[in-house]
């Protein structure tokens, strides 16, 4: 049985595409369908279209996965046919790279009758080109998680868990991705209207030492265009295990590069602390794991040793993580109350700080840029909201969703978003992130002094 994870995580992902036309002519009692008219080297294969009662296991994640959302999902219920349509999508970009022996019946376990027509494009795969019953179906899961669930629920292959960070970090290079239109609307399927991009690059991981950098436009992947794959599935031909060669091709400023990328395991950055102008401290919190309020309290503990009135909270490049430790950290900062509210579609929460903060009586800036996301977001929020934080650098990523990591019996993963958050005045990051009060830019390569210099308005 699948196993919930012991915590919420916010979450990267937008909108699916191409619809296709429905059939109403299966139940889910066992029935036999005939293929299409076979091919002179065609040999027909006799389909059986059944319930998810006791599917057989290449079909067995789709049941799950199905289960899940319609459980758990922000939006449910989710309309069966919509997600049927995104499952047939997978099956209609399916590149067949092995095959194996046919069997002599399909037995293709749905979770509704809307799902007919993956079974029939299924039987056809298997028919005309002796296609893998398993990765077919895992392909068919991949697209409708990714593109039959909105923004930011996805489904992880058993052989990829662990490669696609829950913060939305792409395991073995260290980046962070986005695809979003013109109109700023996050995309699930990558077009040349709705390009993936590089919103940010890990320092000291793969991807920085390859040469990679914020806003290059990912192209192709092992030489093979990403145009029209599903964000989710781009990320994870892009992580890998984590280990080898990935082969990147970029375009930068009207210039097409090529790299070929030595994947490796993510060195991910600690709290750093200083004080470069008097009266003034630094902090930087670059992500939100089980272990960050604990190494932010050392910091804070460290910085108040001198006598300090304003703390400048760098929070550019964090991508999130989990909801407890951004609550944690914010007690630091604010002395109970509020820090953010959840709403799904049947329940509603506010989650407050504690009272033993180190610095809630201090000055506060919040420095930002487009890679802050997430829990990252929330603290923004909320000091901004409750301690009248100023927020200084670019609009943040925009992720308002609170998500489950759920393990799945295949050894997979489905990511799925089950509420939305709002800062304690009600404010949403929704489509145009949070808009800092400065708008300036703010360089990775930035002397810290200069930095602050900023953040105080001071230069």
């Amino acid at each position: 049985m699948r196993h919930l994870l012991l915590a919420l995580v916010l979450i990267l992902v937008a909108c699916g595409e191409d619809q296709v036309q429905q059939t109403t002519t299966t139940s889910t009692s066992p029935v036999t369908v005939s293929s299409p008219s076979p091919t002179a080297t065609t040999v027909e294969i006799p389909l059986v279209i059944d319930d998810c009662s006791a599917p057989q296991i290449g079909f067995a994640p789709l049941c799950e996965v199905y289960e899940l959302a319609q459980e758990w999902h922000v939006d449910r219920p989710i309309d069966p046919a919509a997600l049927a349509d995104a499952a047939l999508d997978g099956l209609r970009t399916f590149t067949v790279e092995t095959t194996e022996n046919p069997p002599r019946t399909i037995f293709c376990a749905v979770p509704d009758p809307a799902f007919a027509p993956v079974c029939e494009a299924l039987k056809v795969l298997v028919e005309r080109e002796s296609a893998p019953i398993g990765a077919v179906m895992e392909a068919a899961v991949l697209s409708m998680a990714g593109t039959g669930l909105g923004q930011f629920s996805y489904y992880v292959p058993p052989e990829l868990v662990g490669s696609f960070r829950n913060n939305g970090v792409v395991g073995g290079l260290g980046v962070l991705l986005d695809a979003r239109d013109a109109a700023g609307s996050k995309c699930v399927r990558i077009t040349s209207s709705c390009p993936l991009e590089i919103v940010f690059v890990l320092e000291d991981n793969a991807g920085a030492e390859a040469g990679l950098e914020a806003g290059d436009r990912i192209v192709e992947v092992d030489e093979e265009p990403v145009d029209g794959l599903g964000f989710v599935d781009t990320a994870t031909r892009l992580a890998g295990d984590e280990t080898g060669e990935v082969a990147v091709q970029v375009e930068r400023e009207g210039q097409t590069l090529d790299f070929v990328i030595e994947r490796a395991t993510l060195t991910v950055p600690t709290v750093e602390i200083d004080v470069p102008r008097d009266g003034v401290g630094y902090i930087r919190i670059p992500d939100f794991e089980f272990d960050m309020p604990d190494l932010v309290r050392e910091g804070l503990t460290e910085l108040t040793r001198e006598p300090i009135d304003r703390v400048v909270v760098d929070l550019r490049d964090n991508p999130g993580g989990y909801l407890q430790s951004a609550i944690d950290v914010a007690t630091e900062f604010i002395s109970g109350g509020v820090v953010v509210s959840t709403s799904g579609p049947t329940d509603s929460f506010d989650y407050e700080a504690g009272e033993d903060g180190l610095v809630t009586d201090i000055e506060i800036v919040v420095l930002v840029n487009a890679g802050t996301a997430s829990a990252a977001e929330i603290l923004a929020t909320a000091l901004r909201d409750r301690r009248g934080a100023v927020i200084v650098g670019e609009p943040t990523f925009g992720k308002d969703a609170v998500q489950i990591a759920f393990d799945l019996d295949n050894g997979g993963e489905f990511n799925v978003a089950i509420a939305r958050w709002f800062s304690p005045e009600g404010a949403t990051v929704a489509g145009t992130g949070l808009v800092p009060d400065r708008v300036t830019e703010l360089p990775p390569t930035m002397a810290r002094t200069d930095l602050v210099d900023v953040a105080v308005g001071e230069s």
